[in-house]
């Protein structure tokens, strides 16, 4: 077998997963050292959750609740772990169908105690006084946020019958999910592509970025079209998907009570619809700069107009260098110093303790994530030896630190962030490794390829993200109109999306529009804007942090191990920034704007 994964793309071929070199894969045995482990723990759960069924219709005082909680918030640290465990198993290799099948028997099993718990939340909001039994049973006061939210929802929330039957939906609910994935990373094969000279390369969903970013016009033109010719061939499968997952949102929110999917899903992690829409409509006031890069662009690639494909290509081809899992690493953990100690010493750790699942193989989930687990965060990668996955693995282990910080400081029930405040830790993370690499050079080209970078997280993470945000929120307005979301429809919302935020500078080329039929995050419930939200918001602290002073970096630690111990809005104030002002949105464009002026200078000077 081929155990190098350079020598294997070298050759024109990925790793099956058992060729894969054991230090470049997941420790997954920290989690548990065997199946028979797995197993134990499923049935433990199982036996647990029927233990609890007890306290149905007898949750009458504090004493009462305080019992049901302490086994409660044990089952639910059990459930989190089984299911963590088998899809991380699963996401390794997609075509193992032990692996697949092990999943779905997690699946089933979290399912049905879900549903067999769905009486707790029912019978708390019966309760009477409940702010008096916190004084009452001072164990209370440990539960005392994951009480109060729950009252939150009270408006929304379901007779008990109704909750049990949605709880025992979940699985049939993800279904769409589910099918997207083995779809996209399983079934959807792409046609090698061709370069300028004539060389046959594969293309697969992480070679193609690769590929967008080369110089060699004939091979980004190549990838793009066989990327898309791909998802094509399955545009109505797709579409029906995107549809279906639509709908289930839509009868959720219907039956809770809610005006429409937007603010079910926002009002669910604490966050106010408006600032979605505050977003959007922030981003259409200040979309002039956007254009002006494009136009940069254009006059550096010598384009009379730009294609879709030469949106990712650097602009400055001197510094197009090759960066090592190794160096990648020793950057990254310099770049966060200034964080002290306890973040150091654990973020080294997890770079050198199989944290992280670096290459791709066969099978692989595509992207790249960070799966917190209470023994120690999980990284998924697909590294490629490139810029752009130097600072992929700087924004997983953000996440990673933010998980174990809020698992290390909180009590379980409170460690879960919320997804509002998830990508503020990675993008944050982006920052400070830019400004290291940065501060490193005295070369005006080196300068000027970071700041291309840079240009591109803005643009890729800011204006895309919040253009595809606009995507989710006008298809689910169609859905709640009783349309159904056609590949017709869905390519042209794409298209004229693309058109708007790209300006005249840009040709919006026919394969663009499918661009919506490999968006996994399309199938999470209206999480894209939150990479546009957390940019601004992370822009906006690493910019406290680098100015050393030692109260913003406590300000900022305790916000890490905050998990959901407050609102996310309150968690980002107490870092000293507010999402609900479309301030840092405009601050971080102006930002944006400037690093343009920058570039264009640079790139233009002798």
């Amino acid at each position: 077998n081929v155990r190098d994964y350079n020598k294997c793309k070298k050759r024109g071929m990925y790793m099956k997963r058992n060729e894969q070199l054991i230090e470049n894969t997941w420790k997954i045995e920290d989690i548990y050292p065997n199946l028979d482990v797995f197993y134990e723990e499923l049935e433990n759960a199982k036996k647990q959750s029927k233990e609890l069924l007890k306290y149905k219709d007898h949750l009458k005082d504090a004493s009462s609740l305080y019992a049901y909680l302490k086994k409660y918030e044990e089952l639910s640290e059990r459930l989190y772990t089984l299911d963590c465990y088998t899809s991380l198993l699963s996401d390794q290799d997609g075509s193992n169908a032990f692996y697949q099948d092990l999943k779905g028997k997690a699946n089933i099993v979290v399912t049905e105690i879900h549903s067999q718990q769905a009486f707790f939340e029912v019978e708390l909001l019966k309760l009477s006084d409940v702010e008096t039994y916190f004084e009452k049973e001072p164990g209370l006061k440990r539960y005392k946020r994951f009480i109060q939210d729950i009252y939150r929802l009270k408006p929304y929330t379901l007779s008990m019958e109704k909750e049990e039957l949605l709880a025992g939906c979940q699985d049939i609910f993800s279904s769409s999910e589910r099918a997207f994935y083995i779809l996209n990373d399983v079934d959807t094969k792409f046609e090698d592509v061709i370069d300028a000279k004539g060389n046959v390369l594969p293309l697969t969903t992480g070679s193609y970025v690769d590929y967008l970013e080369s110089a060699d016009e004939t091979l980004r033109k190549s990838a793009f079209e066989n990327m898309y010719a791909a998802y094509g061939k399955v545009q109505n499968t797709m579409a029906s998907l995107l549809n279906s997952q639509c709908k289930m949102l839509k009868y959720q929110s219907d039956l809770r009570g809610y005006s429409n999917a937007l603010e079910a899903s926002t009002n669910k992690n604490g966050v106010p619809s408006s600032v979605y829409k505050n977003l959007i409509a922030q981003v259409h006031k200040d979309i002039a700069p956007l254009h002006k890069y494009m136009n940069v662009r254009k006059k550096a690639l010598n384009k009379d107009k730009l294609n879709m494909y030469d949106l990712y290509v650097p602009l400055v081809k001197e510094f197009d260098k090759k960066i090592t899992f190794e160096t990648a690493k020793q950057e990254a953990l310099a770049s966060v110093s200034l964080l002290g100690k306890e973040y150091v010493e654990a973020y080294e750790k997890g770079l050198n303790s199989r944290w992280i699942d670096v290459y791709e193989n066969e099978g692989k989930r595509s992207g790249a994530y960070s799966c917190g687990v209470p023994c120690h965060p999980f990284v998924l990668l697909n590294h490629t030896d490139t810029l752009r996955s130097e600072f992929t693995l700087a924004h997983e282990m953000g996440h990673a630190m933010h998980s174990y910080m809020s698992f290390k400081h909180q009590p379980f029930i409170d460690s879960d962030y919320k997804i509002f405040v998830a990508e503020v830790a990675s993008t944050c993370n982006e920052a400070l490794l830019m400004h290291y690499l940065l501060e490193r050079t005295t070369d005006k080209k080196e300068r000027a390829y970071l700041i291309n970078y840079l240009l591109e997280q803005y643009r890729g993470t800011m204006y895309r993200q919040a253009m595809l945000a606009e995507f989710e929120m006008l298809i689910n307005e169609e859905v709640a109109k009783n349309n159904t979301l056609s590949a017709e429809l869905l390519n042209k919302i794409n298209h004229d999306l693309n058109a708007f935020y790209y300006g005249e500078d840009v040709i919006v080329d026919a394969p663009i529009d499918l661009e919506w039929a490999k968006i996994p995050h399309l199938y999470m419930n209206f999480y894209l804007y939150q990479y546009a939200t957390s940019f601004c918001a992370s822009m906006a602290i690493s910019q406290k942090l680098l100015k050393g002073n030692q109260e913003d970096i406590e300000n900022y630690l305790n916000f890490l191990k905050g998990g959901c111990s407050k609102s996310p809005i309150d968690l980002l104030k107490m870092a000293g920034v507010d999402m609900t002002s479309p301030q840092p949105i405009h601050d971080a464009i102006c930002q944006f704007d400037q690093l343009v002026d920058e570039f264009d200078e640079l790139i233009n000077c002798k």
